[in-house]
């Protein structure tokens, strides 16, 4: 295989839990040489994990910009094509013969597939970006923007997937780096208290390990309200959170009028046609939730979240249960394998 001209661009600060997974999985799946972490300020064994990696070690002076932070990784690296992924995050999957093509399209950003182990929801995200035509704005949540000036990007699926793991709660790091993000989230909203990013970012963090859900509503509905919508990347993950956001603090009826504004856009969408299970679940309307689980069983490229197999399956038989098909509910549970919840039931019912 070609060496590909691509650099790995990262920022750390105090991953030692993680860093040692992330750089291994770029060298053994992504095959990069040219590896640039550049240190914020840590105080564990960060930088010598990333030495013992082989990367190229950089200091950076934290000045609560996180853009400043990748555009001058970017500056470190040997080529022009900058992939970059967080501490926290792995690689699983490369297709290379895809990415090298992608490489021709030197004006284009490559998206790859994020899968979140905490809330079990794909991304896609722009991660391969070339130099020359691309920058990092906005000092937190930062965005890739045109060096020219250019409001546009061109994005392309590029096959490569990824997880990440930081939002774990077993990780006691967890709540600092929530906390430092809404404190900067909320610097950055004084200056544009209308941008529905940032609000949106906000509603994240407070969703984030079910650590406020009504300040979560408060900042997602604010977001669609200053002009969130659907031709806009990170909607999908606005719409989705908000709705669970909505069935924690018990707010169905307006669950239900969320998924009717945005089911004309996602509704091919199997996570979104999952939520709209639950939604019509707690608004009481079971024939319609089952109809949405049955939607996504065997739905391609969701497997592992489990939509697409336990967790509807599961769902159906809560449902059959309520209405007393205790039968057809058996059946259901005995569908969902090693799901500890289906194990239960089936243990009360038989």
């Amino acid at each position: 295989m070609d060496k590909l001209p691509v650099s790995l661009c990262m920022i750390v600060k105090n991953e030692e839990d993680f860093l040692d997974v992330a750089l291994k999985s770029v060298r053994s799946v992504f095959k990069l040489e040219d590896i640039v972490v550049v240190d914020t300020g840590s105080e564990d064994n960060t930088k010598d994990i990333a030495l013992d990696n082989k990367a190229r070690l950089f200091d950076f002076e934290w000045c609560d910009d996180f853009s400043a932070a990748r555009n001058f990784a970017a500056s470190k690296a040997e080529n022009d094509w900058i992939f970059f992924i967080d501490a926290d995050e792995e690689l699983k999957d490369v297709d290379f013969i895809n990415v090298k093509a992608f490489l021709l399209n030197i004006n284009t950003a490559g998206v790859i597939s994020l899968l979140d182990l905490n809330s079990n929801r794909h991304s896609s995200l722009a991660r391969l970006y070339n130099r020359t035509y691309y920058t990092f704005k906005g000092r937190i949540h930062e965005q890739l923007c045109a060096v020219s000036g250019s409001k546009d990007i061109i994005l392309k699926n590029i096959s490569v997937s990824m997880v990440h793991h930081g939002y774990l709660p077993e990780f006691n790091k967890v709540n600092g780096k929530l906390e430092r993000n809404e404190r900067l989230l909320l610097n950055e909203l004084t200056e544009k208290p209308d941008n529905p990013y940032l609000l949106y970012q906000l509603g994240k963090s407070y969703f984030c390990n079910e650590r406020d859900y009504h300040k979560a509503c408060d900042f997602f509905e604010k977001a669609l309200n200053a002009g969130a919508t659907p031709s806009v990347g990170y909607t999908y993950d606005l719409v989705e959170c908000y709705g669970y956001a909505l069935i924690n603090t018990e707010q169905f009826e307006k669950a239900l009028i969320l998924k009717d504004t945005f089911s004309i856009y996602y509704n091919d969408n199997a996570q979104f046609r999952f939520l709209s299970g639950h939604i019509y679940q707690n608004n009481a309307m079971f024939i319609e939730a089952v109809e949405c689980y049955e939607s996504c069983l065997g739905a391609i490229g969701y497997d592992q979240t489990g939509i697409t197999s336990y967790l509807s399956y599961y769902n159906i038989g809560v449902i059959l249960e309520c209405i007393d098909m205790i039968d057809d509910a058996i059946g259901m549970y005995n569908n969902c394998g090693d799901y500890e919840p289906a194990l239960e039931r089936l243990k009360a019912l038989t």
